[in-house]
């Protein structure tokens, strides 16, 4: 037998989220194999700060491997199907570019606990391939991992693999790399399981293949039935003899008394060893960070244009095979868009291609959507606006078809201006004008709106049920005792429509065409308000967000027709003024308590900014303010902000009264505005930031969208959750978005680190609100509308 070792290298897998996982496997790799070279192939895009932070350990970036086409390679599958796809390229690599003559693959997931010589041992003894079984006996139990599950999810564990550099193994590794180029799917119905059900093969295909079936080895949930764990002073034994590596697939810091979130198996009354090397792997993956270090999200999470790629994305491409795109992450989302030449495109019901796919896919959808009826198509329409969110699915996709629906009704409308007769104005803008509230501003700036559009106005007072102070004079010169135009415009939220033109009864005309421009901050409009709309010809949505929640609820027009956002003069002051600290990078959230702190989620905040700066080292010196203000009649909510930051001088809790001087003074002395909100119906505060020239981060969900993306701003990915009971009006069915603190944090800490980018997005934002938002482009767009149905 040759006495020389052969020139060893073992690579793992991952995706920037996984770095703890892989820290502790190439850590123990180092202890107990340091005759090998070690890699991690990284199955996502190289980040600034997304440092391994291993010494002795070279990152191979997927991008760089030898894969015809990468970007469509990269775009066909899900971040599961992705990390496995690369495998045989990465050996590939190893054994013919970098000459290699064993080549070892583990998954991150896996710690070893002494040296893998039984693998050796192998390649030692004439072997071209080593792998191990997931099962060494019967297992019918009746739940998965038993057996039956096994043969669906393949013989052999691909958590690990081991290869010769000989022509055999060449030759499997092209034909492996070859099948996962296109086919790593998740597909266990149709007899496919990513990698790994391919290789089921191998021993058909080739000899010398070892299949080891050293119970020390591979140690996992799908195996630990038949052996036996155990602990002693000189560490973990498996049947008595010492464990070798130990895959934690599936584990969660989360769930300590759980062994794997993949069976039902080991999740109570674990034996004493096992509970520790649960606990053990645990506290290994804090230690690497997990938890504690902010993640970048998935490099291939989004399209080229920054929107979110659904899983349902990718299954459309790869179904599609027709179609050849060079960059799906450029054009692809185009695609989605297009009406779809199979389904009656020229009709006035649109369908997208992706509409098609998704009720292509789903039998539930095709029972009850019949689209070759135009009302189907409808109803279709609708369902999905309501619905797509929930699947993932981003705003780019679903807006499209929201103007498809609202313009239908608003096309079916052809008035003129001579049966409404002669009238004092074209238009009477009715709200809480004189009222220092988010609403009342909503209503005056649609005045001014109008004014610079060249449009006669009036505007009425609304007093009804407010209790803010009545000393705003900005529209005071339009203002009437009752109001006589064609239009009526109503700056009122639908829970109180109703009752303000029953108190106006008298003072407004009857016939007049009206409007409404409601706030809402969820995504389904309550029906006990529709009743509410009764008399209303259309309604100007703030937000597409809004748009979408009113237009399913409604069959009246629902268009989109955002609010201008301007700023006052206000004097600027420095920190000291705000006894806040300099030569800081300060970050910033503004919020009330009456607009229901849950929903603000000014704690999401401050776990974002713990994530991305405590205990780690940073050159520029961060704080975080926080401004309250609003209805807190016992101070509950203030007192537990109070308190959830106790002790940590760099976050700054402000509740002083500030008249908007202050306010907008204090927003510009910091660098950074912070929303992660869990729903807005517009985002009046951010966009305000904006126009300061502040970069903003922000969850990437709700009103915000419509102003902030990749190139104006910092969103940050969100999942939906459930509405708990009573954290806002009819909560009941409603979701909102849970943010991912771990994006906020990374982008927070790349704000810090790259102030030129953050500069040329800061300056980006500035002017999408000065060209978009302004009083005279939406007062043209309110003009256009009235004079597209023939009113003025």
């Amino acid at each position: 037998m040759n006495s020389v070792t052969p020139r060893r290298a073992i690579v793992t897998i991952c995706s920037g989220n996984y770095f703890p996982y892989a820290r502790i496997l190439l850590t123990s790799l180092q202890k107990y194999h340091p005759e090998a070279s070690l890699f991690l192939c990284l199955a996502d895009k190289l980040q600034p700060d997304g440092e391994l932070g291993i010494p002795g350990v070279e990152v191979i970036p997927a991008a760089d491997l030898a894969v015809t086409n990468f970007p469509d390679f990269a775009f066909r599958y899900d971040i599961m199907e992705f990390n496995t796809a690369v495998k045989p390229f990465v050996m590939q690599d190893l054994i013919e570019n970098r000459g290699f003559e064993e080549v070892v693959y583990l998954d991150p997931d896996i710690e070893l606990f002494a040296p893998m010589n039984p693998v050796f041992d192998a390649f030692a003894e004439g072997a071209d391939f080593v792998i191990t079984p997931h099962i060494t006996e019967p297992a019918e139990f009746g739940e998965f991992p038993d057996d039956i599950g096994i043969m669906k999810a393949g013989i052999y564990n691909l958590g690990f693999i081991a290869v010769n550099n000989s022509p055999d193994g060449i030759s499997f590794l092209h034909w492996w790399g070859r099948r996962l180029r296109f086919q790593c799917v998740n597909k266990q119905s149709e007899g496919i399981f990513v990698d790994q059900k391919f290789v089921d093969l191998l021993p058909s295909f080739h000899d010398n293949v070892a299949i080891v079936r050293d119970r020390s080895l591979n140690v996992a949930y799908w195996n630990l039935d038949q052996r036996e764990l155990t602990k002693t002073d000189d560490g973990w034994l498996i049947n008595g003899q010492p464990l070798r590596f130990f895959h934690f697939s599936g584990i969660s810091t989360k769930a300590p008394q759980q062994l794997s979130k993949h069976t039902a198996r080991f999740r109570e009354n674990l034996s004493p060893a096992l509970q520790e090397i649960i606990l053990h792997y645990i506290a290994k993956l804090k230690h690497f960070g997990f938890g504690c270090t902010a993640n970048p999200e998935y490099g291939y999470a989004r399209f080229d244009n920054g929107v979110a790629i659904a899983d349902i994305m990718r299954r459309c491409y790869r179904d599609t095979e027709d179609l050849f795109l060079e960059n799906p992450f450029a054009s692809f989302a185009d695609y989605l868009n297009q009406p779809s030449a199979e389904c009656f495109s020229d009709t006035p019901w649109l369908i997208t291609n992706l509409m098609y796919y998704f009720w292509r896919e789903r039998e539930d959808l095709q029972q009850a959507f019949n689209l070759s009826q135009p009302d189907s198509r409808h109803s279709y329409g609708l369902w999905f606006i309501q619905n797509a969110p929930s699947c993932g699915i981003d705003a780019y996709f679903i807006n499209p078809v929201l103007d498809n629906v609202g313009y239908f009704y608003a096309n079916q409308i052809k008035l003129c201006p001579q049966q409404y007769g002669s009238r004092q104005a074209d238009v009477g803008v009715i709200g809480y004008l004189k009222a220092e509230t988010g609403v009342g501003n909503a209503g005056r700036m649609v005045a001014s709106s109008f004014c610079d559009s060249q449009v006669e106005i009036q505007g009425y007072n609304v007093t009804l049920n407010v209790m803010a102070r009545q000393a705003e004079t900005k529209v005071d010169d339009i203002l009437a005792s009752k109001i006589d135009s064609r239009v009526e415009i109503y700056n009122v939220n639908a829970d109180q429509l109703a009752l303000v033109r029953k108190h106006l009864a008298g003072k407004t005309s009857e016939n007049a065409y009206k409007i409404n421009m409601p706030f809402w901050e969820l995504s389904k409009f309550p029906t006990d308000w529709v009743n509410n709309y009764q008399g209303i010809n259309e309604v100007w949505a703030p937000s597409r967000f809004v748009q979408g929640a009113v237009q399913t609820a409604m069959t009246i027009p629902v268009i989109w027709m955002p609010p201008a956002v301007t700023l006052d003069q206000f004097t600027p002051r420095d920190r000291s003024y705000f006894k806040l600290p300099d030569h800081t990078f300060l970050f910033h959230f503004n919020f009330d308590f009456s607009s229901f702190a849950t929903r603000k989620n000014a704690t999401a905040g401050i776990e974002a900014y713990r994530l991305a700066f405590r205990d780690r080292p940073n050159n520029t010196p961060t704080a975080l303010a926080i401004k309250t203000r609003g209805y807190d009649p016992d101070g509950k909510n203030l007192q537990k902000l109070i308190d959830f930051t106790a002790d940590e001088p760099d976050i700054y809790i402000l509740n002083e009264e500030m008249a908007y001087d202050d306010a907008m003074a204090l927003m510009n002395c910091c660098d950074c505005y912070l929303s992660l909100h869990r729903s807005e119906g517009f985002g009046y505060t951010p966009a305000e930031a904006m126009l300061l020239e502040k970069p903003v981060i922000a969850t990437d969900y709700s009103g915000t969208r419509d102003f902030i993306d990749s190139t104006t701003g910092f969103p940050v990915s969100y999942r939906l959750i459930s509405v708990k009971e009573n954290e806002y009006p009819f909560w009941e069915s409603q979701t909102w978005a849970d943010p991912n603190l771990d994006h906020a944090a990374w982008l927070m800490r790349k704000m810090v680190s790259d102030p030129t980018h953050t500069k040329q997005v800061s300056l980006a934002g500035k002017h999408k609100i000065l060209n978009e938002y302004s009083p005279k482009y939406i007062g043209q767009l309110y003009k256009q509308r009235l004079q597209q149905i023939g009113i003025i």
